[in-house]
């Protein structure tokens, strides 16, 4: 989740929660609804240190963190402010554990336990870096400037507050429950993704039968039986298969690429064996981010790895853009053929082939 929607966010629940009680905590609540996220400027540090939950939305987006980090923060808060700490302290674990909690929410795993427990979790009801949230935090802090620069009116900045207050509940509650319903009617071997938008959700199915491997995107809406699906069929032969499980053993055992639902596609080349594992949290109209792990298909070896992005083509899309291959191919041997045959048809015209020459002196005999 971005740093703008934290913000409004944080902002909001004080205001709907605490306003009537005091305001005198409100910046401090948006300091600590944003803190997890600071952990960007950890980076020097984790170079030198060398451990992933340095890293952003490593350690620091854990509630056990957010009550230790939080305690040390209000002793020096409160000594410079007087203000009580135990209160300092609540509001901090509080709007920690908002930020933790939205985070949750989304599509990227957390270490929200951390470090009493090194177990990574998501609830997929949201993508993460939303832009349906962020362009709505966005809008709603240019509004609120808009109105406070032009009319000074405190009334209808608090309609505009109650307004968006009221969007993101029901926004999250929306989600939430979308979530828990369709997935309460997927089978084992499928999984619920959520879309950018929260009538927009896609189903994701992989299966392995022996040297097969299946995959499926179903791409759906709540208001529309329409389905866009994109097909995945691989057929292994054994040695393919090792190298497969390689592939995956390799993707399994790395930090982070092990946080992704991944969809793998198979790549054939000359001598080489190539797996491309597509991120799917990162699906924007079937474009993805991915890894690429080559092996060489004699010896079985690993030659090394590639990232990029591209688009996920169904087992229909990659046989008509061979068929197109072989297509252009055929055109452009016709058009060789044709540009040797008028090429002869012009040198005959000034001169005579010698196998004219010999022809035409067999038929004066």
């Amino acid at each position: 989740m971005d740093l703008f929607t934290h913000l409004v966010f944080g902002g909001l629940m004080y205001l709907l929660f605490l306003k009537e009680v005091t305001l005198d905590y409100l910046f401090l609540a948006l300091f600590f609804s944003i803190l997890p996220d600071l952990d960007i400027l950890l980076a020097p540090l984790k170079r030198i240190i060398k451990s992933n939950y340095l890293g952003h939305r490593g350690g620091s987006h854990s509630y056990i963190i957010g009550i230790i980090v939080s305690f040390f923060i209000s002793l020096i808060s409160s000594n410079l402010t007087l203000k009580p700490f135990f209160l300092v302290w609540i509001i901090g674990i509080l709007f920690y554990g908002l930020h933790v909690s939205m985070d949750l929410l989304t599509t990227t795993k957390i270490p929200y336990l951390y470090p009493l427990s090194k177990k990574e979790h998501s609830f997929y009801v949201e993508k993460a870096g939303s832009q349906f949230t962020f362009f709505n935090s966005i809008l709603f802090l240019i509004l609120s400037g808009v109105i406070f620069r032009l009319f000074a009116n405190m009334s209808l900045n608090l309609l505009l507050i109650d307004i968006y207050t009221s969007l993101f509940i029901l926004y999250y509650f929306y989600r939430i429950m979308s979530k828990i319903f369709i997935s309460a009617t997927l089978e084992n071997n499928q999984k619920y993704l959520p879309g950018v938008l929260p009538f927009y959700f896609k189903l994701y199915s992989y299966e392995i039968n022996g040297n097969e491997v299946v995959a499926s995107i179903e791409k759906r809406s709540h208001f529309s039986k329409k389905k866009e699906i994109i097909q995945i069929n691989a057929d292994l032969n054994t040695q393919e298969k090792i190298i497969f499980d390689k592939a995956s053993e390799l993707n399994n055992k790395h930090y982070y690429f092990a946080k992704w639902t991944t969809l793998p596609v198979i790549v054939r080349k000359e001598g080489i064996f190539s797996i491309r594992f597509f991120f799917l949290e990162t699906m924007m109209r079937y474009r993805n981010m991915y890894i690429q792990y080559d092996f060489d298909i004699d010896t079985q070896n690993f030659i090394g790895t590639n990232r990029g992005s591209g688009r996920i083509q169904s087992n229909h899309e990659k046989k008509k853009e061979e068929q197109e291959l072989e297509d252009d191919e055929v055109e452009k041997i016709f058009d060789s053929t044709w540009k040797n045959w008028e090429s002869r048809r012009r040198c005959e015209q000034t001169h005579t082939p010698e196998y004219l020459k010999k022809k035409n002196n067999e038929n004066r005999e």
